[in-house]
């Protein structure tokens, strides 16, 4: 695989652009000089409210307003927007249709579409396209083994690019945990060949929000994972199905031995131990030597660490590494595309 640097593409010195990263529940959008971060905006918006609300209005505002605050602190004016994750989708700004795995960094530069929100900005938009696995519109006889990915390519293409890593000609994971926890398999050529995605992120947040278990798991901070409680969790939901498993956390916070670290603990392993069933279904959590790149929220990242250390080789990815990884995958692949060519038709 070639990798390509933003330094190869661009020749006014130093370049000003604004990126973003828009999520289920969450969008970040930074501004950037070259490869450094000038600022950056985190904002609890994202393309759930627009599927709840019917409409784009929360979105487009939420982003109108930021992209206005970090153009106004910018040391000259940006001069475009790069843009990967959720906003592609058709819950987003527009929906760029998915290339089809195996897709590595030149399919994926190809598929860039570029277009202009007035509503939100002058700027011009660079959306990177997601990736498909299976055909298009899967049906029963295959829907076991199709998948979607939005963001998580762009992350793939910048761990890729990193020369720190030694990814070259081996065959590596991408586990990300939140909203949604998803396992994403590259191949020894730099490619996305398949993904598996669950909803467990979500079902999550609204088991211990909006059912009966709200009550003593509702307000939750970082907990450190108590692993007896955690593995017993796994077990019952093994044994006696997720939703018995899930429903015996309610049976043991009668128990007024057993506090809120415990009880999470228990209801977690619960449900992850649906997630592990899932991905060792299809063989990607296969028994081998395998490099497990770990990203995602705390808690999850936590109780995945701990299930997967005991068989695979696994770095868990700070946030820091991980929005890194993610810009430099944006200029990967934005900078490498016809459209930004044709942006910039002095560019060879």
């Amino acid at each position: 695989m070639t990798h390509v640097y933003a330094s190869d593409y661009h020749t006014e010195g130093k370049l000003i652009y604004l990126a973003v990263d828009a999520g289920t529940t969450n969008t970040t959008v930074w501004l950037m000089k070259d490869e450094r971060i000038l600022r950056q905006c985190k904002q609890p918006v994202g393309v759930q409210q627009t599927s709840i609300r019917g409409n784009r209005e929360l979105l487009e505002s939420t982003l109108r307003r930021t992209l206005r605050s970090l153009s106004q602190r910018a040391p000259s004016p940006p001069r475009f927007v790069l843009a990967a994750g959720m906003l592609t989708s058709s819950s987003g700004l527009l929906e760029v249709p998915h290339i089809s795995a195996p897709a590595g960094i030149d399919k994926l530069a190809k598929a860039v579409r570029v277009k202009t929100f007035t509503r939100i900005s002058a700027l011009p938009f660079f959306f990177v396209p997601g990736v498909r696995i299976g055909r298009t519109m899967c049906d029963l006889s295959d829907v076991v083994h199709s998948d979607v990915i939005r963001g998580e390519e762009t992350e793939i293409v910048g761990f890729l690019a990193d020369p720190h890593r030694r990814f070259h000609r081996t065959r590596w994971l991408l586990l990300h945990v939140g909203s949604h926890a998803k396992t994403i398999e590259v191949d020894a050529r730099g490619r996305i060949i398949r993904s598996v995605t669950t909803l467990s992120g979500e079902a999550l947040h609204a088991l211990r929000t909006h059912t009966i278990l709200a009550s003593r798991l509702r307000n939750l901070k970082q907990l450190k994972l108590h692993k007896r409680f955690f593995e017993a969790g796994v077990r019952c939901s093994e044994r006696y199905g997720v939703s018995r498993a899930l429903f015996m956390t309610r049976l043991l916070e009668r128990n007024p031995q057993y506090d809120q670290r415990k009880l999470f603990s228990f209801f977690l392993g619960s449900l992850m131990a649906s997630d592990w069933q899932a991905f060792r279904s299809v063989g990607l959590l296969s028994p081998g030597r395998l490099k497990i790149l770990l990203t995602g929220q705390y808690n999850l990242q936590s109780a995945w660490r701990f299930m997967l250390t005991k068989h695979y080789a696994v770095e868990v990815v700070s946030p820091q590494v991980r929005a890194k990884a993610f810009l430099a995958g944006l200029r990967e692949i934005v900078f490498a595309s016809p459209a930004y060519r044709q942006f910039h038709p002095q560019m060879r």
